[in-house]
């Protein structure tokens, strides 16, 4: 292989990568088709990256998925270290406690991304996310609990940002920006958002992570609607998931206070 064609797979095989961490699975064709190659070529490279460990397909629904392998490429990277090293283990003494699958977040522009979860060890995760799925501002939970405790000026930003992406964004959930302004001012009363997502058919809970008197990442559970109603998630698990944010937010602050440059 010459190595203008070397180059050329590389930036392919790049793409790919970027383009499954931004959706949480995609058949070959569905890479074909967004990347605009031929479906023999998206093929190739997708078993390419499976054969170094990069992503997996599932067997389940026959889509490819990133791996944790992937981490690997940011290693030596500190800033992303408390996501292992703090937030992981306490996501994860949640998840064996209450069972059901948690996801922690962090504004992505008009998103929010779900940087991680605990969908592997959860024996109530029947869809399994990972990682790098990115999941809209204003229709979910975990978008409420980040703008509901965001500073005012930046709350107004974002929300203009997200509109502008997708100006049917509230319409459709039967909503206006003004009853979605005061749904954000009784989530940050109530210290939390709830929010029934319809299709997925699940009820989504989410607590802001505040690390020393800013928003910092959200953290949120789901529940299938089949299970119990949202009330009955508030009732039985706000408290443990209130009591895991605030505890998050602190020792991520204190994670940082220790790095090199905190000063």
């Amino acid at each position: 292989m010459g190595q203008q064609s070397s180059v050329r797979a590389l930036e392919r095989g790049l793409d790919i990568i970027q383009l499954l961490n931004r959706h949480n699975g995609l058949t070959v064709t569905q890479v074909g088709q967004l990347t605009d190659l031929p479906r023999p070529t998206a093929f190739r490279l997708l078993r390419t990256l499976e054969s170094l460990g990069f992503l997996f397909r599932d067997k389940q629904d026959k889509k490819y998925r990133l791996t944790l392998q992937v981490r690997t490429l940011s290693h030596g990277y500190d800033q992303e270290e408390w996501i292992p090293k703090v937030a992981r283990p306490i996501m994860v003494e949640l998840c064996k406690k209450i069972l059901w699958p948690l996801a922690l977040g962090t504004i992505n522009g008009a998103h929010i991304l779900v940087r991680e979860t605990t969908d592997e060890i959860s024996p109530f995760a029947i869809r399994r996310h990972r990682g790098g799925l990115q999941i809209p501002l204003l229709s979910t939970a975990s978008g409420s609990a980040y703008l509901a405790f965001s500073d005012p000026h930046k709350r107004e930003e974002l929300i203009e940002f997200a509109m502008a992406e997708d100006q049917d964004a509230l319409s459709r959930g039967g909503s206006n920006i003004e009853l979605y302004r005061r749904s954000l001012e009784a989530v940050r009363t109530d210290g939390y958002a709830c929010m029934r997502v319809v299709g997925p058919d699940h009820n989504a809970l989410a607590f802001p992570v505040i690390v020393n008197g800013e928003i910092f990442a959200t953290i949120s559970a789901r529940f299938y609607t089949s299970a119990m109603t949202l009330q009955q998630a508030v009732e039985r698990y706000a408290e443990d998931m209130r009591e895991t944010a605030q505890r998050m937010g602190q020792e991520i602050g204190a994670w940082k206070e220790k790095l090199p440059d905190a000063a």
